[in-house]
């Protein structure tokens, strides 16, 4: 783990490096660092410099650049990183929204990759095609390492070191999901993940853990690794052919690797670990299915090897799903918030390894490591940072309540040891995709759409929320939500069963329906800031897949999980009373990232667009950037 104590020492001489750099403002620069703190907001920042918890950044700030980074529109972290990587705009990169709809049908798909050549059934293919700031430096003959960067499953960057991060899927190609083991009747889940029941029979039971698709005898089933539980001595010990060990309540495994027969001779192993929230009766918590890094089912990373070759220098296994924390545990009450934040800190001493391990090796190029957690104490702790929030409680708040804090504090000690391993022959880039906010209340956009007339229902259950559009009569439909923000009209020859002419009628369609949201109340309050035009936030050759009109929801509201998959039914409003109390998916004038750099950079005051970071850095480098890519800050 990284230290967060102030050194004093270590920052006087990195002071000394930056002002020697700043005699020389125009020299290429043979290494290039960015470091990415997802959700790392600006002004968290500012009230943490001034409590003196952030001093590398400070330093920063006070010596080279701090800006407030002007992230995409909408405010997501596919869209943002996806920007911050190309130097490009959605309507270039062609990523608009966590979810998007596919362009046969009407149904979600999520936007973190493409269907690949074979089809929706096959492997995925990148999200997308655009240049980044990794492809300029290898292009250019220059060493790239890319740990943990979003969007970059499968990799895609011939030449670089990857390891993909938001996005990666499990052993069984999905986004990944928990297990829960019940010894008394389990009943119903009432959440994401799957609850089976479990008997012991003289202290012992065997799980059978579920793992990819095999093909046995012709037909496809889940693959099972059987799982071997004792209970003994106040301890839960478990045994498979790869793994053993014991757990204690209320405590976590370590990592075991489980072995899949996947049939014709085929073994896949992927990796988990095991939360024991009680023991008698039993109640056992199994996380995701992860790609094992030292043998790797699907390709997690590139080239062939470097996942192995990271798990070599960790001294074993680690998380390799894109979202490994376990916020759908969390928020579905099968974790609690300890056990949470434990599994949290663990994941980020697994990246600050890695960012060690590369910073010990690097000599010249460009070196990218992305810090995503931050993303994800926020999302699940804000409840404790805002007294206002449904879920707030006073008395878990003074236990709880400074862990966003004191998780930002953490990563200014990675900057700091990034600053620590760089020379006066080094650009160091801090940057974030967003900022954050409170979310106390969900709107279904798919709701008001129905009641306003916009989106046409057939009959059926009011209580059936009706996601993926199941009851929608699209023959009388001119507007549909998706994702969280993403309005579409019916359009008619683009999409399947179009009834609204494109261009004039369009366009007058769009206005009406941005009118009557910007008007729209919540008892007195205004949920809706902006309601964006496509043309008006984006241009280039992907222009025609983006939504129609862009929501920018005013914090604290944000688009309900329902709306977000094509559900219709419920309210308009309702309290958001999950624990996932923090977010970012509001208009992104809200919600700005941050930019840190040890260059003198010249940027206003008010901030910077978040595609600049890109021709920056290749700069930096003295590497012409792509020609899409927007203008670099200039040097001062």
């Amino acid at each position: 783990m990284l230290s967060t104590d102030y050194d004093e020492n270590r920052v006087r001489n990195t002071k000394t490096r930056w002002i020697a750099y700043s005699m020389t403002p125009h020299k290429s620069l043979r290494k290039a660092v960015v470091l990415g703190i997802d959700g790392l907001d600006p002004g968290l920042c500012r009230e943490m410099m001034a409590k003196g918890r952030l001093p590398h950044l400070r330093r920063l700030a006070a010596t080279g650049l701090f800006t407030p980074l002007h992230t995409a529109n909408p405010a997501q972290s596919p869209v943002a990183w996806t920007c911050l990587a190309t130097g490009a705009n959605p309507g270039r990169h062609g990523v608009y929204d966590f979810i998007v709809r596919d362009p046969g049908s009407y149904l979600p798909r999520l936007s973190l990759t493409r269907p690949g050549a074979a089809g929706p059934l096959g492997p995925p293919a990148p999200a997308y095609d655009a240049t980044t700031f990794f492809d300029v430096a290898v292009r250019a003959g220059l060493p790239v390492a890319a740990v943990r960067w979003p969007v970059t499953y499968p990799p895609a960057f011939p030449g670089a070191k990857v390891l993909s991060g938001l996005g990666a899927p499990d052993v069984k190609g999905r986004l990944g999901n928990y297990v829960r083991y019940e010894e008394e009747a389990p009943g119903a889940s009432g959440g994401r993940g799957k609850v089976e029941a479990v008997r012991f029979a003289d202290g012992r039971a065997v799980l059978a853990v579920e793992g990819p698709i095999a093909l046995v005898a012709g037909k496809r089933a889940p693959a099972v690794c059987r799982l071997a539980l004792t209970r003994r001595h106040g301890l839960l010990e478990y045994a498979c052919e790869e793994a053993a060990g014991s757990i204690a309540p209320d405590g976590w495994s370590s990592y075991l690797r489980l072995r899949f027969a996947c049939g014709d001779g085929r073994v896949v192993t992927g990796v988990t670990r095991l939360f024991l929230q009680r023991l008698e009766p039993l109640s056992l918590y199994c996380g995701p299915i992860q790609v094992d890094p030292e043998s790797p089912n699907l390709p997690v990373a590139a080239p062939a090897g470097y996942a192995a070759e990271l798990a070599r220098a960790l001294g074993g296994p680690y998380s390799t799903l894109g979202m490994p924390e376990e916020t759908k545990g969390l928020t579905d009450g099968a974790v609690t918030d300890e056990a949470f934040l434990s599994f949290c800190n663990d994941v980020t001493r697994e990246r600050e390894a890695m960012l060690a391990y590369e910073l010990e090796r690097f000599k010249e190029g460009l070196l990218a490591v992305v810090f995503d957690t931050s993303d994800r104490i926020q999302h699940c702790f804000w409840r404790f940072h805002d007294p206002s929030h449904p879920l707030y409680d006073a008395d878990a708040a003074k236990r709880l309540g400074p862990v966003i804090e004191d998780h930002m504090a953490r990563m200014d000690a990675a900057v700091g040891a990034a600053l620590d391993a760089a020379g006066d022959d080094t650009a160091l880039f801090v940057c974030s995709d967003h900022g954050f906010c409170s979310y106390t209340r969900s709107v279904n956009v798919n709701a008001w759409l129905a009641q306003a007339g916009y989106l046409k229902l057939k009959p059926h259950d009011p209580a059936d929320a009706g996601e993926l559009f199941k009851h929608v009569d699209w023959s009388a439909t001119r507007a549909f939500a998706l994702g969280f923000g993403s309005i579409y009209l019916n359009i008619a020859g683009r999409e399947p069963q179009g009834i609204v002419a494109d261009g004039g009628e369009a366009r007058e369609l769009g206005a009406e329906i941005a009118a009557r949201l910007l008007a729209l109340d919540d008892a007195g309050t205004s949920a809706v800031a902006a309601v964006h035009d496509k043309a008006s936030l984006y241009d280039g050759p992907r222009l025609a897949h983006a939504p129609d009109l862009v929501l920018g929801l005013r914090p604290p509201y944000r688009v309900a999980w329902t709306s977000a998959i094509g559900g219709p039914g419920g309210e308009v409003f309702t309290d958001n009373r999950q624990k996932w109390s923090g977010d970012h998916c509001v208009d992104a004038a809200f919600v700005p990232g941050a930019l840190f750099s040890n260059l003198p950079l010249d940027a206003p005051a008010e901030g910077v667009a978040q595609t600049r970071l890109a021709a920056t850095v290749c700069t930096a480098l003295g590497l012409a950037p792509a020609p899409e890519m927007e203008a670099a800050l200039p040097r001062k």
